[in-house]
């Protein structure tokens, strides 16, 4: 399927702060020394999605969030997520999600998982695999919680009887495997604290969902973004009565920190703001006990019906413009027609209200006072352009792409 976003203006929330090193991940995993490997993984599909879908909040200010944005009109009612922390961490609409989008969200995540069936994990580089597991446990993750929609703690999908993440509903290749396998072997093979970051868990709490897949080549620089944004954020660390707290989240990657008070310092020591160091200076202690399970979502989850919201909802996401149906179904008007596909939901994605502009959906107190906190912290820039999202990747096999050779240079 050819897309293309057509010469438009769209609102972005920019991303200021760490300007990210190349930094190379660590490589655990056996036989995956090669850099010449003239594979990759093709993410167009998923890389439409998440631009459509995912709002980039920008950096924390380390400010709580005021309990009054929550409060609904002349009542003393407050709705939402109350967590000092509800203002920080992407988001993604499930609000706006139907049906369609959550058989989508499965057929994405079936066609990754299809991919080492073609060509063993093991023919790519190490990059090129840390990328491919954590966009598969991230779609695996945005399907868990869309098709839970509405609810607003994560936590009922994680903790307890109804635990989803141990449930082995994906196959690998030939291998079972649930959400919290994935974790558990990227952790165990790549011996390096930056891909916690990489892990999506649907919750404000966690480490940013971004708006583009990781790719092999970007997956360093990505993660050191994420790792920026969530250790000088108030879910990364945070002062309460003299004490540090630090996010949960580090939980998953107890073996990296033995000597938990010292290596968690500095590892946050690592990535963090002037403001956080001075944080960091001030707390006597350092615990783990800081987690906001609220959904990442505009609306936490809330199935509120007041006023109309005055903005645009069009302006939280990419709108997308469609060729006319008569051309060539999913085509543009210029270039050669796609070769036919097995057929997906990806065609309701570019059609739907949650993608769209004109989207019109009530919206609640709690978000209008995020947007509010979002605009304060970041200025509002307007970009043109023109990206064109060149294939959809549906063909059996074909998400596998031979690199581009490198240029010839002149002696």
């Amino acid at each position: 399927m050819r897309i293309r976003f057509q010469n438009i203006t769209v609102i972005m929330f920019l991303i200021f702060g760490l300007g990210s090193a190349n930094v190379a991940i660590a490589d655990n995993t056996p036989g995956t020394l090669d850099p010449s490997n003239e594979y990759t993984i093709s993410y167009a599909d998923l890389d439409l999605l998440l631009s459509g879908s995912v709002i980039d909040v920008g950096p924390s200010d380390r400010q709580p969030a005021s309990r009054n944005g929550a409060r609904g009109t002349s009542s003393k009612i407050k709705h939402g997520n109350l967590s000092p922390t509800a203002f920080e961490g992407n988001r993604v609409t499930f609000y706006e999600f139907r049906q369609e989008h959550v058989d989508y969200l499965l057929e994405l995540r079936k066609d990754l998982e299809s991919v080492p069936s073609y060509l063993p994990l093991k023919t790519f580089s190490a990059n090129e695999q840390l990328a491919y597991w954590l966009n598969l446990h991230n779609v695996a993750v945005m399907y868990e919680v869309a098709k839970a929609y509405p609810l607003k703690k994560v936590k009922k999908l994680v903790v307890g009887g109804k635990n989803v993440w141990d449930v082995k509903t994906m196959k690998v290749g030939k291998r079972e495997m649930s959400i919290q396998d994935i974790e558990d072997y990227v952790i165990r093979r790549w011996n390096d604290p930056l891909v916690l970051y990489g892990f999506f868990m649907g919750s404000i709490g966690g480490p940013n969902i971004r708006t583009e897949a990781y790719t092999g080549e970007n997956v360093g620089d990505a993660l050191q973004d994420n790792a920026y944004r969530f250790v000088n954020s108030l879910r990364g660390f945070r002062l309460w009565s003299g004490s540090g707290r630090v996010s949960d989240h580090y939980k998953l990657g107890e073996r990296y920190f033995p000597n938990f008070e010292e290596d968690i310092t500095n590892h946050l020591l690592t990535y963090a703001r002037e403001d956080t160091r001075r944080d960091l200076a001030k707390a006597r202690s350092i615990k783990m006990k800081n987690y906001d399970w609220g959904i990442a979502d505009p609306k936490n989850g809330d199935v509120y019906s007041g006023g109309s919201f005055n903005t645009n909802p069009g302006a939280l996401g990419f709108f997308i413009e469609t060729a006319p149906a008569d051309i060539f179904p999913g085509a543009t008007t210029s270039g050669p027609a796609p070769p036919p596909t097995r057929g997906s939901p990806i065609d309701s994605i570019h059609t739907s209200p949650a993608f769209n502009r004109g989207s019109n959906g009530k919206i609640s107190p709690q978000t209008r006072a995020l947007l509010r906190a979002v605009k304060i912290r970041n200025e509002r820039r307007a970009r043109e352009g023109t990206v064109t999202v060149e294939e959809y990747i549906n063909a059996e096999g074909s998400r596998i792409k031979l690199k581009e050779p490198e240029p010839e240079t002149e002696n």
